[in-house]
């Protein structure tokens, strides 16, 4: 009989290694010039979640938040006070669709337990 396949078998590799790899592949990369294409929505993507960890958290009153978010969440008023305008706006445009009712349950479920300092405020 000939050799036995080892691709069913499982490797296991931990998060340090993968990531010293794939440093590793990007440097190597960047050393001979490699050059990654990224499709639109990929890059689009990727986009959204750098600006999104890189953005200034907003700093609002709860108490008006959370009544913003009751009485005008099915618009995105709530959105709108936090200077959240790209959800804010999704909100406005989808008002009819019951998808920002759900968005705006969650949150309320996220700024409800957050305690506000002294003159009330939190952080979103």
């Amino acid at each position: 009989m000939g050799k036995k396949n080892n691709l069913n078998e499982k490797n296991d590799v931990s998060i340090d290694d993968y990531l010293a790899l794939r440093k590793e592949l990007d440097e190597t990369r960047k050393e001979y010039g490699v050059e990654v294409k990224e499709g639109r929505i990929s890059r689009a993507i990727s986009n959204f979640f750098d600006r999104r960890e890189n953005r200034e958290p907003s700093v609002v009153v709860r108490k008006k938040y959370l009544l913003l978010a009751l009485f005008t969440g099915w618009m995105g008023g709530h959105r709108f006070y936090a200077k959240q305008y790209p959800t804010a706006i999704l909100y406005l445009l989808l008002f009819w669709s019951g998808f920002p009712i759900a968005m705006t349950l969650i949150d309320l479920m996220v700024a409800i337990p957050k305690e506000a300092d002294a003159e009330g405020k939190i952080l979103l």
